[in-house]
């Protein structure tokens, strides 16, 4: 059966990912369709769910933008319904204050349950044109009762910083379990959404097995993408499924992973940036 190799890309903000992978023709008409291999596309789905956030966040948050934490006061008897209902009406003034300064206000949110004392908080990733006061502001007067001294405070906040690696450790933090990356969190409506570019047959069989071969040759991966800085690539060298009967077979999947951002971005801290 006829395969190429398909180049998947995805660019969210100034990053990009490339997936690489073989497709097979499953179609002899005039306008034949390829598709990955059941198995290939099964591992992409489950590596995609976790990694779609990361690129929610970062095409359409940046260093202006905030992360924030909201909790309850220990004393405060809250469950899952009320505390659903008081992160809404938490974003519901927050975006009021937003349109009336004139601002379109984005979220990303999602609710964790604490592991020792099983209380739900609520990760925020949104808009910070009003400044991260009046975030914390609107969320610690429902507790003033609660407060055993003024400075007091039931959130906390801070910037985005875009590194080399994107927003993934804040993504994969914010979704902790992995079955749910996809649909565990909320987000405004008014978020764009990366699609994936697609190219078929750029890329030879041979040429993706040297590229797995030699995955950290940053200067082979910047010539093929040009205006790109290489970050890293993952070759997927041992991958194992469980069989019908039960036992772990290893699966075949020349498949390689590429990340990378625009060369000529502003707000990415590169390693010799950082603190």
């Amino acid at each position: 059966m006829r395969s190429l190799m398909r180049e998947c890309r995805h660019c969210s903000g100034d990053y990009m990912e490339i997936d690489i992978y073989p497709v097979r023709k499953i179609s002899k008409s005039r306008k034949a369709k390829y598709k990955p291999s059941s198995e290939t596309q099964k591992k992409l789905n489950q590596k995609n769910a976790a990694r779609r956030l990361t690129w929610l966040i970062q095409e359409n948050f940046g260093t202006n933008d905030y992360y924030i934490g909201l909790n309850y006061p220990a004393e405060y008897d809250v469950n899952l319904a009320e505390a659903d209902k008081l992160l809404k009406n938490w974003l519901r003034r927050i975006k009021r204050k937003y349109q009336k300064a004139g601002f379109e206000f984005k979220y990303i949110t999602t609710t964790e349950i604490g592991d020792k004392k099983h209380r739900p908080h609520h990760h925020i990733i949104c808009s910070g044109e009003l400044g991260a006061s009046i975030m914390r502001q609107e969320w610690d007067k429902q507790f003033e009762a609660y407060k055993k001294k003024p400075s007091t405070s039931f959130s906390h906040a801070k910037h985005l910083q875009f590194t080399r690696t994107g927003l993934a450790g804040i993504a994969f933090y914010t979704c902790k379990d992995p079955s749910l990356a996809y649909r565990s969190y909320n987000c405004s409506k008014n978020l764009r959404r990366p699609e994936a570019e697609n190219r078929d047959g750029r890329i030879s069989g041979k040429k993706l097995q040297e590229l797995r071969s030699d995955c950290f040759n940053a200067e082979e991966f910047e010539k093929l993408y040009p205006g790109y800085e290489f970050v890293d690539a993952d070759p997927y060298w041992d991958l194992y499924g469980i069989d019908e009967n039960g036992e772990a077979e290893k699966i075949e999947m020349p498949h390689i992973t590429i990340r990378m951002f625009r060369r000529d971005s502003k707000y990415i801290l590169r390693d010799r940036d950082r603190l």
